[in-house]
């Protein structure tokens, strides 16, 4: 064991000497996950400036612009200011005011908009929308029209009574038929999904992660065909030293090099980017079982190789094509389901699932399944590949 530690002392010292490994290993995925949070950070959060003229006051229109648009005031959703005139309130959606703001759409309640609900007569809001703001116009008719439904409800409800009591229900009759029409048909009960999902952030900070300890762990066997070529590994077998022990340190190398750089890269995001991994000992057991499943799958294609191109270009193309089907680019939730079952043949989207799976309440146990495939890919490929791979070490 002491001579496998001094091999992969000697490895780790040529690698930090050796930038390629640390632009693999670092750089690159941490550049890439903040590109693609960057990119995608605008696409995932959504506040509208909205703009309401309550030219009624009555109390139908409180409750739309009280109500209504102060619930989504308080949901974060949107900011809501208010304007006395219609030409107030469009001005404020045409025109930015001295500090910079603009309205993204405008309400504009019209005068007599309550006594015409109340008298089951004929009414409308308008929506003014800003030129350049789509989304956030089309969510207000969507907010406007809704509550359009629900006041054609209870005028439908007032009506009903009316026609069977032969009388306008009055006073607290009237508030108990308002109320009751106002009652949802259905009711939403929260749930936690079976399958939860990782933020943006966090998701590409993951999948650059992975996709590049690929290229990381192969750099262990990789290093043999430079020896071979250099003579030094001739001389090291020269020694006592069997070709068991030059492939343990290749591999405690390899091993230390990846559970390095991912710590790094989880260290880095979650300070730079705010991405939340996950429990730090559920986060610990995912990585380590992932670095094994790449240092693994690494030796195993190595192992069929003769030459350090041929070798490099064999495990640069396989970690590219895993880490597409395993939804390092894109999540594999988007793609057709033929596409998510075959996923599940890569590391790459077990890793993934296994970091998932231990957001909002999930647990490190709800990882541990995860942890169980990538193990089991890592030591089947591991061990095959380093057994095969003492042919590799043989003095030539």
């Amino acid at each position: 064991m002491r001579t496998a530690l001094l091999i992969a002392a000697k490895d780790l010292r040529q690698r930090l000497r050796d930038r390629s490994v640390i632009l693999f290993a670092v750089v690159a995925p941490l550049a890439l996950a903040f590109i693609f949070s960057l990119l995608l950070r605008g696409t995932t959060e959504f506040h509208a400036d909205y703009v309401v003229a309550d030219l009624d006051g009555g109390p139908l229109a409180a409750t739309f612009s009280e109500g209504v648009l102060g619930g989504l005031a308080e949901a974060g959703i949107a900011t809501i200011e208010t304007r006395a005139t219609e030409d107030e309130a469009r001005a404020a959606v045409e025109t930015a005011t001295t500090e910079g703001w603009r309205g993204d759409a405008a309400f504009v309640i019209p005068v007599g908009f309550s006594a015409a609900i109340t008298a089951g007569q004929p009414t409308s809001i308008t929506v003014l929308g800003a030129r350049d703001a789509g989304l956030a116009t089309e969510i207000a008719r969507s907010v406007a029209s809704r509550f359009a439904d629900g006041v054609a409800g209870v005028q439908l409800a007032l009506l009903t009574v009316e026609d069977l009591q032969g009388a306008q229900p009055q006073g607290e009759q009237m508030a108990q038929v308002i109320a009751l029409a106002q009652e949802p048909a259905l009711s939403l009960v929260d749930s936690d999904a079976t399958l939860r999902q990782l933020g943006w952030s966090t998701y590409f900070s993951a999948a650059m992660a992975v996709l590049f300890l690929f290229f990381a762990a192969q750099a262990g066997l990789l290093s043999l065909f430079e020896e071979r070529r250099q003579g030094t590994l001739a001389r090291i077998l020269a020694g006592p030293i069997r070709p068991g022990t030059v492939l343990l340190g290749k591999a405690i190398a390899s091993l230390a090099t990846g559970l390095v750089a991912m710590a790094i890269l989880v260290a880095a995001t979650t300070v730079g980017l705010g991405a939340d991994w996950g429990p730090p000992i559920g986060v610990a057991l995912v990585v380590l079982a992932a670095v094994i499943s790449a240092i693994g799958l690494t030796a195993f294609i190595t192992s069929f190789m003769s030459t350090l191109d041929g070798a490099g270009a064999a495990n640069s193309a396989v970690a590219i094509t895993l880490g597409i089907l395993g939804g390092t680019f894109s999540p594999t939730a988007q793609a057709p389901e033929a596409m998510q079952t075959l996923s599940l043949v890569t590391p790459h989207a077990w890793f993934l699932r296994g970091l998932s799976e231990m957001q909002g309440s999930g647990t490190v146990a709800d990882a541990l399944p995860a942890v169980g495939v990538l193990l089991a890919m890592g030591l089947v490929t591991g061990g095959i590949g380093y057994a095969r791979a003492r042919r590799l070490v043989a003095a030539r």
